[in-house]
């Protein structure tokens, strides 16, 4: 009996319904950074020719005491200016060839073998992703990422289109002496990032600088005693993590290794947001046949940003070797 191949309007159908859910929720959990962001939603759905964010660089002038009848200042104030990001877009391809078709001759051979090969494509683009979160701006159509975004115009002129030099307000926190770990420094870029009760709620860093802070907390004392204290979410999730001022302190193994791209990075969350395309959240295209070609392929689409409202809460070491 003649064996009939699945077509592509099966293999995308059963693909939509029974891989790309669970490839979308395990992306998102892929990453300490996307996870937290996920769970405080934090990713968001925009539309429009370009991004744009909304950046607060001054205090409202209007406001404060008064008394009985006195006479209140209403003026408006010119505290928010807008930046704009270009779409940054995502894909990876997946194919079936023709001999895999036919001896998938039913639904439940074909799940079999694309949940495989979506399990390698959701890797990819999770790795995509990752890196792309800590990119410095040198690639003009990737993401604007962290190291791009924390940056007082050393790593780029500007950000979101607003220059660094002509905008004090625009500058993060950037500590580039330091060049041996201490507590001392670590509390000082802490208190630069905090203002108006605002302060840092997460801090990423390399696995060397992860290590760094873990042997800087064990006791001076005959029996050492280890750093105690984490975020139980994220530890549950599979990020271990300490504790510092009470945030959690977690490993990126994006980041780079070196003590320019590697150092500790202090990430005040309240002003990220990690805008997605509702056309493009893992969109799963059609697969489709090439007419030179015994095989069926799609494409697996992401398209979207990294946010950030206040560079100026944000902080990071740029020097420490030790």
């Amino acid at each position: 009996m003649a064996v009939t191949p699945i077509g592509t309007n099966t293999v995308t159908a059963i693909s939509r319904r029974l891989i790309i859910p669970e490839i979308v929720d395990n992306i998102y959990l892929s990453n300490p950074l996307f996870f937290r962001w996920n769970r405080a939603n934090k990713i968001l759905y925009k539309g429009g020719t370009q991004i744009e964010v909304p950046l607060m660089y001054s205090k409202m002038a209007a406001g404060g005491v008064y008394s009985g009848y006195q006479v209140l200042n209403v003026a408006p104030t010119d505290s928010i200016q807008n930046g704009a990001l270009p779409w940054a877009q995502h894909y990876v391809a997946v194919t079936v060839d023709g001999l895999t078709q036919l001896r998938a001759a039913s639904d439940e051979a074909i799940v079999d073998y694309l949940a495989t090969q979506f399990k390698q494509a959701e890797m990819d683009i999770a790795d995509q992703l990752g890196f792309a979160l800590w990119s410095n701006g040198s690639n003009a159509i990737e993401v604007a990422g962290l190291y791009e975004v924390i940056d007082n115009g050393t790593v780029q002129a500007s950000y979101a289109g607003i220059s660094h030099s002509a905008n004090t307000w625009w500058n993060s926190q950037i500590d580039s002496s330091t060049t041996t770990m201490s507590s001392t420094a670590l509390n000082s870029l802490f208190g630069n990032c905090v203002a108006g009760g605002r302060a840092p709620t997460a801090i990423a860093s390399n696995r060397a600088n992860y290590n760094r802070y873990y042997a800087l907390n064990l006791a001076s004392q005959q029996f050492p005693v280890q750093p105690g204290g984490q975020d139980v979410q994220m530890a549950q999730a599979g990020f271990e993590n300490l504790l510092f001022n009470g945030i959690p302190w977690f490993v990126d193994d994006h980041m780079g290794t070196d003590a320019t791209v590697g150092g500790p990075v202090f990430l005040n969350e309240n002003y990220f947001e990690f805008a997605v395309s509702r056309l493009a959240n893992f969109t799963l295209r059609d697969f489709i046949t090439p007419p030179n070609q015994d095989a069926m392929t799609a494409l697996l689409l992401w398209a979207g940003q990294l946010l950030c409202g206040n560079i100026s809460r944000q902080g990071r070491f740029t020097a420490l070797t030790a």
